[in-house]
């Protein structure tokens, strides 16, 4: 049994920690090593904003994610869209873990 009843700030907490990842040197083509980048996790609200701007082209859905969740470097979504493809995937298999999003279910 919990200790302490939670507060609205302890709910609301975890949406401004960010986390440092490590990008591995080989999925940004480059020898001189990993690279660290700072994310943080996605919101509801956020969320369904990117759901309801995707809605015409669920091709956004990854761009607008990173868009919203990477906090250093900051890019803008024309330079997300120039993103290595695995690098993409690389960066919101990360987004979804630290959001808390399960994976999608195969058919």
């Amino acid at each position: 049994m919990a200790d302490f009843q939670a507060t609205p700030e302890d709910l609301l907490a975890g949406a401004s920690v960010t986390f440092e990842i490590v990008v591995p040197g080989e999925l940004l083509q480059r020898s001189a090593g990993d690279l660290t980048v700072q994310l943080r996790p996605v919101t509801i609200g956020a969320f369904q904003l990117i759901m309801k701007a995707a809605r015409q082209e669920d091709g956004l859905i990854p761009l607008l994610l990173i868009k919203e969740s990477l906090v250093q470097p900051t890019l803008s979504l024309e330079q997300i869209k120039q993103l290595p493809l695995g690098l993409v995937n690389f960066l919101i298999a990360h987004i979804r873990e630290i959001s808390g999003l399960s994976e999608k279910k195969s058919n």
